[in-house]
C-alpha cells in the first residue's frame, strides 16, 4: 500500500430506524474520491463500527469494495475485543481485495506491551494483510508504546502507524526512532501542519469526511515543499479542527456533512444529535473555515 496522501475512515449512513443507508453509504464514498483522497477505511471509529453487528461489519466491508471500485486504496477497520475476531474481519477483507487492516489496541483487556505485539503480529500473518496500527490511548485505554512498536518495528506485516495521542513530543521520537521501520501517519488532526513540517506524507483524517477537498488541497501543498501556503491553508482550517476535536466528533462529523448536502442521516446510540445551539455554533465556524480556506488558497 502507498502511504501518502489523505486517507479517510468514512461515515456509516443510517436511517431514523439505525439501519445501515447503503444508497447513501456510497453518496458519502463517492464524495470523499471526488474530493481527491487517496484511501477509504471502512469500518473505522468514524465510522461507527463499536455500535454495528459483526454481520453488519461484514456486509459493510463487501459493500465498501463494491462501491469503492478501485477507485481509491481500501482499508479495513477490523478492531475487536479479541485476535480470533480481528482475524476473521482481516481474512474477510483479504477476500474482497483490501489493499491493508487497521488495528488499534484491543479495548476492555488492557493488554500488555507483549501481549499487544503479540497480538498485531498474528493478525498480519494469520491473514496475511499489511498491518496499520492506530494509536489512540484515550480511546482504547491502551497505547502503542515504545516497548511494543520496538517488537514489531521489523515485521513485514506492520507497514505504518496512525498516531492520534496528540502528544507531540511522542511523535518526535517514534517519527526517529522508526525512521524507515514504520511509516507514521497523521492521526492528530489539529497537529498535521507540523508532522507533515517534520516529514510525514499522509494524514488519516476523520475530519476528512467532511472537507476533503480541503485535506487534500493542503496536503498537496505541504508535499510539494509549499510550506507557507499550507500554513495558511491549515490557519483556516485549524478553528473548526478545534471544535471538531472538542467533543461529539461523529454527531459534528455527519452535521457538518449533511450542512453541506451530503446526508448520511443519524449517528447510532447511544451517541445522540446535537442539539441546536451547539449546532449552530458547529456549523458557522465550518462555514467560516470553508470560506478563509478557499480566500487563501485561490488569492
Amino acid at each position: 500500500m502507498n502511504v501518502e496522501g489523505v486517507f479517510v475512515p468514512v461515515v456509516t449512513a443510517f436511517n431514523d430506524d439505525e439501519s445501515v443507508d447503503e444508497a447513501r453509504f456510497g453518496v458519502a464514498i463517492d464524495y470523499m474520491i471526488d474530493g481527491g483522497v487517496t484511501g477509504i477505511v471502512v469500518g473505522g471509529t468514524t465510522g461507527e463500527y463499536y455500535a454495528m453487528t459483526a454481520e453488519e461489519r461484514l456486509t459493510q466491508l463487501e459493500l465498501g469494495a463494491k462501491l469503492v471500485d478501485g477507485r481509491a486504496q481500501l482499508v479495513a477497520g477490523c478492531n475487536s475485543g479479541s485476535t480470533r475476531d480481528v482475524i476473521m474481519y482481516a481474512n474477510h477483507a483479504r477476500g474482497h481485495g483490501y489493499d491493508a487492516i487497521m488495528l488499534c489496541p484491543p479495548p476492555t483487556s488492557l493488554p500488555s506491551q507483549p501481549e499487544l505485539a503479540a497480538h498485531v503480529v498474528a493478525a498480519a500473518e494469520e491473514s496475511g494483510m499489511p498491518v496499520v496500527l492506530y494509536n489512540y490511548p484515550a480511546r482504547s485505554g491502551v497505547e502503542f508504546g515504545i516497548e511494543s512498536l520496538d517488537l514489531v518495528a521489523d515485521h513485514p506485516g506492520i507497514i505504518a502507524l496512525k498516531e492520534s495521542s496528540g502528544d507531540f513530543s511522542r511523535f518526535l521520537h517514534i517519527k526517529q526512532r522508526y525512521e524507515g521501520r514504520i511509516e507514521v501517519m497523521c492521526g492528530s488532526d489539529d497537529q498535521a501542519y507540523d508532522y507533515f513540517a517534520w516529514g510525514v506524507r499522509s494524514w488519516l483524517a476523520g475530519t476528512a469526511n467532511v472537507l476533503p477537498r480541503q485535506h487534500v488541497e493542503f496536503t498537496e501543498s505541504m508535499l510539494a515543499g509549499d510550506h507557507e501556503l499550507g500554513r495558511r491553508q491549515f490557519a483556516a482550517l485549524l478553528p473548526w479542527l478545534h471544535n471538531m476535536e472538542s467533543g461529539r466528533y461523529n454527531a459534528k462529523v455527519k452535521a457538518g456533512l449533511k450542512h453541506l448536502g451530503v446526508d448520511v442521516g443519524r449517528v447510532r446510540r447511544p451517541m445522540q444529535a446535537l442539539d441546536d445551539d451547539l449546532q449552530a455554533e458547529v456549523l458557522a465556524v465550518l462555514d467560516a473555515a470553508v470560506q478563509q480556506f478557499d480566500q487563501v488558497t485561490n488569492s
